[in-house]
């Protein structure tokens, strides 16, 4: 991609982030939520996930979880959403496009898969309830606590994740060489 299209991603998120941070702090003024609806509206989709990780995580600062991961998510999209259109355009592929969108798109996926993942109804609260597709990474609840991130499983879950880019991009560079 360009500088020029970074930037512009860049600039898009940086104001939506500042504006959104007026929506940590309760206030009557409508300039304050107004401009926290600016913010929300400009870090759409990334925000959903960021969500759903935040009410989950709940003992971190909103600051560290939140925008890390609507950024990290709406960035993901937009290099997703440039390759194809980079390819569109023209008629050549080359094998590295092919295995960048299809690692864009498996990852893109998984944030899909465990956002609604996350975003289940808890069926016992006095229980440890497991989160993450297809391994779990995070556990929440439990009387005493004790849940947290699960390394094994957000190891497992990026393996995963490789792994099944490195198999569609495979599967896609082979029905492209048949077809040519």
């Amino acid at each position: 991609m360009s500088k020029r299209a970074w930037l512009v991603f860049g600039s898009v998120q940086i104001i939506g982030c500042i504006l959104a941070t007026y929506g940590t702090v309760y206030s009557e003024s409508a300039f304050v939520r107004w401009s926290w609806l600016c913010g929300f509206l400009l870090l759409l989709p990334g925000n959903l996930p960021a969500m759903a990780l935040n009410q989950k995580l709940v003992h971190v600062r909103t600051a560290y979880i939140f925008f890390p991961v609507a950024v990290a998510s709406n960035a993901m999209l937009w290099v997703t959403c440039s390759a194809v259109w980079r390819m569109i355009r023209r008629h050549t592929q080359s094998r590295i496009d092919r295995y960048r969108i299809a690692l864009a798109a498996t990852s893109l996926a998984f944030v899909l898969a465990n956002t609604v993942h996350f975003l289940r109804r808890v069926t016992c609260y006095d229980c440890f309830f497991p989160y993450g597709v297809p391994f779990t990474f995070y556990r929440d609840g439990g009387y005493a606590g004790g849940g947290g991130l699960v390394l094994r499983g957000l190891i497992a879950d990026a393996a995963t994740v490789i792994v099944c880019s490195v198999l569609l991009g495979g599967l896609w560079q082979r029905f492209a060489a048949k077809r040519s």
